[in-house]
């Protein structure tokens, strides 16, 4: 049986394989503009003439230079379609390990985001790797640059690492208690303390409440782990975050109070600077829309909350 693994490798969709460029044909990617591959190769991947070397240089009275070479190389693959170019490098996705977006099992990977992500790549036709992380590593991956996409709530360290290109997802972000001593309002959360999972965006309307202390954490596991500890007296987060993070330690629904709304905020899919080209950026956004257009991502969202039989998770 083979080892376990937190990665997954998605094929491109549109193609079975992409010809390595050795094998490449004459006029396969059409003429090439670049003056420089037309005086020594011609069109784009065949020689100008099968003559041998001697007659060739008795012809020129001046060989191509070393640069000149590396110039035409790079105007060989100026000349490759994005589907090549993109089999070569897949898209690195990191999933946050927090349920029930991005799981660890028996069986491989999976969770809401993790196949929402998968999706995404397959309809944008792109080949990629997906490796579930814990939640305050994806920060650091875009910006190192060991990742290349993930999909989370933005906060301002986000948008200084990676670009911004659609956004994929939109859930409701709760305050939640304990059933015995239940926070209703927001304003009573004045004087007391919340856990919050480190680089959580949180709103001015929570941090500027009087006396309120704040209490980062590293995840939704760990935040329902101190307020079920009686450490803090609520917990933020989103509703299928903190919900599914009580799951997945074996709490029940009944032992958590109504959660209080506060606002609602969106999952974006952030691409890392360094691979955010037009090109791709164009693609995937792309892909986002029609997802979202045939209701695709939404089926996967409602999927999520009937996991979790229990009306009063905010939807």
């Amino acid at each position: 049986m083979p080892a376990r693994s937190c990665c997954a490798v998605l094929p491109p969709a549109s193609e079975a394989g992409v010809a390595r460029l050795s094998h490449v044909k004459h006029g396969a990617f059409g003429p090439c503009s670049n003056p420089c591959m037309q005086r020594t190769t011609g069109d784009c991947g065949e020689a100008a003439s099968s003559a041998p070397l001697a007659s060739l240089a008795s012809s020129s009275p001046r060989p191509p230079s070393p640069w000149r070479r590396r110039l035409c190389g790079a105007g060989f693959f100026a000349c490759l379609p994005l589907k090549a170019l993109a089999a070569e490098t897949p898209l690195r996705i990191e999933t946050i390990q927090s349920e029930p977006f991005g799981r660890l099992g028996p069986q491989g990977p999976s969770g809401l985001m993790y196949d929402i992500g998968m999706l995404i790549v397959q309809r944008a036709g792109l080949a990629a790797e997906n490796h579930v992380v814990p939640y305050a590593r994806t920060v650091l991956s875009l910006q190192n640059g060991t990742a290349d996409m993930v999909l989370r709530f933005t906060n301002d360290e986000l948008r200084q690492v990676a670009h911004q290109v659609a956004p994929v997802l939109q859930l409701p972000t709760v305050v939640v208690s304990r059933r015995e001593a239940p926070v209703q309002r927001l304003e009573e959360l004045s004087h007391r303390t919340l856990s919050v999972a480190r680089s959580f965006p949180v709103p001015e309307r929570l941090s500027q409440l009087p006396g309120l202390q704040l209490q980062a954490v590293n995840n939704n596991e760990h935040a329902i782990q101190m307020l079920m500890g009686r450490r803090v007296d609520a917990a933020y987060g989103s509703n299928l975050g903190l919900f599914g993070a009580a799951r997945g330690l074996g709490l029940r629904m009944q032992a958590l109070a109504p959660p209080v709304v506060v606002e609602r905020q969106t999952f974006w899919l952030h691409l890392s600077r360094s691979r955010a080209t037009p090109a791709l950026i164009e693609r995937l956004s792309q892909a986002v829309e029609a997802l979202q257009r045939e209701g695709a991502i939404h089926r996967l969202y409602e999927r999520a909350l009937e996991a979790f039989g229990d009306d009063r998770m905010p939807a």
